[in-house]
């Protein structure tokens, strides 16, 4: 895994709040969160507006989650109090403390949706980069990427000139190549900024000429 090492301005965006789908069925009480969850993605529950209101979050490649949005949640709890939603044997709605404080946040969570949007929309269409987006490397490659190509170069985004240097570094095997990828600019501020991630394959013997490029002595 690379390791990412970056200096200057941190600005920290707002994390998103969002609950997986799994979690905010899990509070509501008596549910049967199988047989609602299929009943919530499957139809019957929400209008196609409101399904569109469930994300999908990939914490990794084995990892899918989905995630519920305002609206969805509001959809949802409204056919839980009307007991459209099926319920275990005995159970009947009732109070749902942490469903309706979710929905309480319902503002701030399409703030952090449309902001997500926009970083997702950047990548093809830089002209919507922040200057603090600048911070996010893996933002920044990814536009670098698909506007640029993959190799060394600039670009000027939110008004900077940023330059972009691609290293390669063999293994020690010579079978693969990690790359170290960095970032230059000047913020707005006048200060010097830069982002940087360095492969593994930068420590090895191969790539040092204080151990003879790997080489035998």
């Amino acid at each position: 895994m690379s390791k990412l090492t970056v200096s200057g301005l941190r600005n920290d965006l707002m994390g998103l709040a969002m609950h997986s789908l799994t979690d905010f069925l899990a509070s509501l009480p008596g549910i049967m969160p199988i047989k609602t969850r299929k009943l919530v993605l499957e139809g019957g529950v929400l209008s196609k507006a409101d399904r569109a209101d469930i994300y999908m979050r990939e914490r990794n490649w084995l990892d899918l989650v989905l995630e519920v949005g305002p609206d969805a949640a509001a959809a949802i709890l409204s056919a839980y109090k009307d007991g459209r939603l099926p319920m275990k044997r005995g159970c009947t709605p009732t109070n749902a403390p942490e469903a309706e404080a979710y929905l309480a946040e319902g503002g701030k969570l399409r703030e952090q949706l449309a902001e997500r949007r926009r970083r997702e929309q950047a990548v093809k269409n830089p002209s919507l980069i922040l200057e603090r987006d600048l911070m996010d490397h893996r933002l920044i490659d990814s536009a670098f990427i698909a506007n640029s190509g993959t190799g060394s170069g600039s670009m000027v985004l939110a008004g900077i000139t940023v330059h972009k240097q691609v290293i390669g570094y063999k293994s020690n095997s010579g079978k693969s190549t990690g790359w170290r990828v960095r970032f230059d600019w000047i913020g707005s501020d006048g200060q010097p900024r830069h982002s940087e991630t360095v492969p593994p394959e930068a420590d090895n013997r191969r790539n040092d000429p204080d151990r003879n490029w790997g080489l035998h002595e």
